[in-house]
This record gives structure tokens, C-alpha cells and sequence, in this order.
């Protein structure tokens, strides 16, 4: 009997100690952004509780936008190529611009569907999508994104024509189309991801943004939202970078002015907001810009190019990049699985990269974004000794692959 009592005891003793170290396991969870006012070092989940202080970033003029485009109402690079186009009551036109001065290079009219609302354009390997779903009043019953082929795109006339193919939607949670200028249905932003369009509203009503996922297959659907989050401001385009797994927003406050860029990485699969949130300001009370279109310059850049229709005659082109912000919420440890020694940390530039498995590429990466060194090799020990770490001072990312796995370290610097 006391055996058998102290057999229990035992039992009790273990399963507590499996208890209590699952509970630190999972504790390691916190801010993993080393740019934050909050920063966990000892995190390797991120839980989307990064703070930062306000940030603004300088925005340079490109030039007007084509003289026929007024009303630049979203921006989309693909290809190697940057589109635009002009919002309601305009011809069913898309235009290909050139990012250096905003020239016009191709005009593409569509055919079978006119320019009711379109605010915001995206694109993947195959099709660019315009989002005709403008609704400033709320009244709108005829919502919908058109798909066009980039097949019908080919030519090298400065005019052409395409069709599109029609994706509809209605919102289950809009009861009412009663004309409201303070609606929470209009949406002017759209992304492009794997199989997926996801729009987020305007928020005219409570500056709240909300996001509705979209299949990309024409069609007619019932959309709810899935997740929201109270953005301060009325968002009007956004942009996904799928290098660095980050999502752009651009809007303004009221009367157009205050413009701002929201950046959101870090975050777990198709929940933007669940990772880190960060508010870059962009203008301020006296800027009339209207901001309206943002898309990265290429996928892994940190330059931005964004677009504005309030008083100009033609729109006109910015560009602007990161200089202040990461583009990914750092995972030290991630699996676990390898053990990789980064030393000294904090370096003065010389470090040594040691691992118990073959390392078979190593990248170096600023803390905005910016890759600086890249190589493969097939060892264990890699010494590096004449690196420029000019470009910032604070940290970098080291990125190693090991066994087709990527494992990432922060590298201090001394001053």
C-alpha cells in the first residue's frame, strides 16, 4: 500500500514538472522585434505586442502621373512594371507608367465592364485584379474585383484593349444601404495572396479597418469579415511583400491630411494584425494630399511608391522608402533543431558563425530590410572579417540555412 502510495506521489511529481515546463516553453512568447520599446530578448514566438515610438519617414516627388490619370487611385508593380488607374465616372482604363517619371507607356481600356468605383489594383503571375468596389455612401449592390488575363497584355502598342472576367461580393454583415457618408463598407485597398484577393475597408465610420478574404475564381459571394483592428485613420491602398511577408497600408486622416503608411509583419498566416503593427507618419495637417495608391517597388525592396489625386492636374507619383522599420518579426530559436554560435555578440564587425550541422547559406540582413551579404557554402565554420556594417548601427539579422531550414540570429554592434 505504501509502495503503491509512493508510486502515485511519483506520478503526481513528474506530471507537475511536465506541467510547469510546458508552461515556461510556452512563456517564451513576447515582442521579438529589437527595434521596439518592448523588446523580449529571451521571446521566440511573437505575440503581436510590439510598441514603438511615433516615426515619420521623408517622401520624395517622382513626377506627374500621365496627364489622363487625375484621380491616381491605386498602384500595383508586377512584372517589372507599374500600373495605375483613375476612379469613378472615368474611362475603363488601366495604364502602364514609367516608375522613374510617371510617364505614360500603354494605355489597356476594358471592354465589357465600365469604371463604376475602382480604387485599388493587385496582381500574381497570371492576372491583374482592379477593385471596383468604391461604395462612399454605402448603396452600392454591384460589388466586385475584375480578373484580367496578363495574356491579353503582350503587345507593344501604346493603346490596346482587354477584357475581364467578373468576381461579385456582398457583405453579410452590411444590413443597410441607406446613403450613410459615414459608412464602414466602402473599401479601397486589396491584396493579392496565394489563392486569395483580402480587402480592407475604408473604416469611414469608426477608423477601424476590417478584412473580408476573397476567392480569386469568378463568381458570386457573401463575405464576412474575419479579423479588424482599429487602424485611426481611413486606410486607401495597400500592398503585400511576399519576400518578407509584409503587408503596406497608406490613408489619411480627415480632410484628406495626416497621411500615414501602417507596416504589419511578423504576423501568423492570413492574420495581419496578429504580428507586429507599426504606424509610419508620412504628412501632416497642411498636406492636402489624399493618398491613394501604394506598391512596393519589387518584392524584397524597402522603396515604396505611392500615388495622390486631391488639386493635382495630373496625379502625381512619390516615392519613399524604410528606413526606421524591420520587415520581419525575428524568430531566434524557431525548431530548436540546430545549434548555431554566433560570436562575439556584440562584434565590432569580424564574427564567427559555427554550427553542428553543414551551413549551406548565410545572409546578412539590416535591420530595415536591406540584404548586404549573401553566399552559399558547405560548412560548419564560417569566418567573416570584412563586412561593411556602415548602413546602420544597433543590429542585423543573420540568416542560416541548415538542412533546408532557415535559422535567424540577431548580431549586436559595439559603437
Amino acid at each position: 500500500m505504501q509502495e503503491c502510495d509512493l508510486k502515485k506521489q511519483y506520478l503526481k511529481l513528474f506530471l507537475y514538472l511536465i506541467f510547469f515546463s510546458s508552461l515556461r516553453v510556452f512563456s517564451q512568447v513576447g515582442c521579438t522585434d529589437p527595434s521596439a520599446n518592448n523588446y523580449n530578448s529571451s521571446a521566440i514566438t511573437n505575440d503581436g505586442s510590439c510598441t514603438y515610438n511615433v516615426t515619420t519617414e521623408s517622401v520624395f516627388t517622382k513626377g506627374s502621373i500621365v496627364a489622363n490619370v487625375t484621380e491616381s487611385s491605386g498602384l500595383v508593380f508586377t512584372d517589372g512594371m507599374m500600373w495605375t488607374h483613375n476612379d469613378s465616372g472615368n474611362p475603363p482604363n488601366i495604364y502602364k507608367v514609367d516608375t522613374a517619371n510617371g510617364n505614360l507607356l500603354q494605355t489597356v481600356t476594358i471592354t465589357n465592364f465600365p469604371n463604376v468605383d475602382w480604387e485599388d489594383i493587385t496582381a500574381d503571375s497570371n492576372y491583374i485584379y482592379v477593385g471596383d468596389f468604391g461604395n462612399n455612401n454605402g448603396t452600392r449592390t454591384d460589388l466586385k474585383i475584375l480578373k484580367i488575363s496578363k495574356t491579353q497584355l503582350t503587345s507593344t502598342a501604346t493603346v490596346i484593349t482587354a477584357t475581364a472576367q467578373a468576381i461579385n461580393f456582398s457583405y453579410s454583415d452590411q444590413t443597410s444601404f441607406v446613403s450613410n457618408s459615414s459608412t464602414n463598407f466602402d473599401c479601397e485597398s486589396v491584396i493579392s495572396i496565394g489563392t486569395y484577393l483580402y480587402l480592407f475597408t475604408k473604416g469611414r465610420g469608426d477608423f477601424q479597418t476590417r478584412v473580408y478574404k476573397l476567392s480569386k475564381i469568378p463568381g458570386t459571394y457573401t463575405l464576412s469579415p474575419y479579423t479588424s483592428y482599429n487602424i485611426n485613420g481611413k486606410i486607401t491602398g495597400a500592398d503585400y511583400n511576399k519576400l518578407t511577408n509584409e503587408v503596406v497600408l497608406i490613408g489619411y486622416m480627415a480632410s484628406n491630411k495626416n497621411s500615414f503608411l501602417w507596416f504589419l509583419n511578423g504576423f501568423t498566416s492570413d492574420m495581419f494584425f496578429s504580428g507586429n503593427k507599426r504606424r509610419i507618419e508620412i504628412g501632416n495637417s497642411t498636406n492636402d494630399w489624399q493618398t491613394e495608391g501604394i506598391t512596393y517597388a519589387q518584392n524584397g525592396s524597402n522603396e515604396l511608391f505611392l500615388s495622390c489625386e486631391t488639386s493635382y492636374t495630373p496625379a502625381t507619383l512619390y516615392n519613399t522608402f524604410k528606413t526606421n522599420i524591420t520587415s520581419v518579426g525575428i524568430k531566434e530559436n524557431q525548431k530548436q533543431t540546430y545549434n548555431i554560435t554566433i560570436y562575439p555578440n556584440p562584434s565590432s564587425g569580424i564574427i564567427e558563425i559555427e554550427s553542428d550541422e553543414i551551413i549551406t547559406e548565410l545572409k546578412i540582413i539590416t535591420s530595415f530590410g536591406k540584404c548586404i551579404y549573401s553566399n552559399t557554402y558547405n560548412q560548419k565554420h564560417i569566418t567573416l572579417n570584412s563586412l561593411d556594417f556602415s548602413e546602420t548601427k544597433g543590429y542585423f539579422i543573420i540568416k542560416v540555412k541548415v538542412s533546408a531550414q532557415y535559422i535567424y540570429r540577431k548580431l549586436f554592434l559595439t559603437e
